[in-house]
């Protein structure tokens, strides 16, 4: 799963990132070189951790979970600073509304991404597997945006398909979880029926938000209110 999520970021974020790097054009902000590096760096600790915890109980494994508190806190600070920027920077419509719609699914990153992480630590010593699932659950979350930027697939490229097409491709990916949970215990683990509980109940807000009027109408003032305060 590790391996997948990050073969998703690397094509989800590779035309408009990844590939003008490799061709020489730096013209990124640094807020945003920073934010790949941690999205990245999350990447290549939760392969890391995995492979370790294949092989058993291991210091390695423990050292490198108390670093990704340290991870943990850049993600927060790198997403909540680059969503309200964009949240905040004056576009024309449709693009606007767009990115309107898009913050409504950024503020729930800000809930869901401490509560993921807080469950998975939580469980690190009396329920390892649970631990695992949770921080898979959090590993998934956090690629929602490199997946809805793969618009080769059916639906993706389409405005009133979009979002739709993105719920419907990220759930898919979740049936190997649901393979192994069958093989390893002949149920549905505790963690797993918990992390698709809340991502569901995410998923069916976002489809009704998305593109809501009163949803717009708000926006407009938490927009003129976030920017009297927010550092510009």
């Amino acid at each position: 799963m590790g391996l997948l999520f990050l073969a998703i970021a690397v094509v989800g974020f590779g035309p408009s990132f990844l590939l003008p790097l490799l061709e020489g054009n730096f013209d990124f902000s640094l807020s945003v070189f920073g934010h790949a590096i941690i999205m990245f760096g999350w990447l290549g600790l939760f392969i890391a951790q995995a492979i370790l915890a294949s092989s058993g109980p291991s210091r390695m494994h423990k050292y490198l979970g108390r670093a990704s508190l340290g991870l943990f806190v850049l993600i927060m600070g790198s997403g909540v600073t680059l969503s309200v920027a964009n949240f905040l920077e004056d576009l024309p419509q449709p693009v606007e509304a767009r990115l309107d719609s898009i913050f409504f699914l950024q503020l729930w990153a800000f809930i869901l991404t401490p509560l993921f992480f807080w469950l998975g630590y939580r469980e690190r010593r009396r329920a390892p597997q649970e631990h695992m699932r949770y921080m898979l659950f959090l590993t998934f979350f956090l690629i929602e945006a490199a997946a809805s930027r793969i618009t080769f697939l059916p639906g993706l490229a389409d405005d009133a398909t979009f979002i739709y097409a993105q719920y419907i491709y990220l759930d898919l990916m979740l049936v190997p979880l649901f393979i192994y949970d069958w093989k390893q215990l002949g149920r549905l683990s505790r963690a797993t029926i918990v992390g698709c509980c809340i991502l569901f109940f995410y998923q069916i807000t976002a489809l009704v938000m998305w593109d809501n009027d009163q949803w717009l109408k708000f926006s407009d003032v938490l927009d003129s209110w976030l920017g009297t305060y927010w550092p510009l």
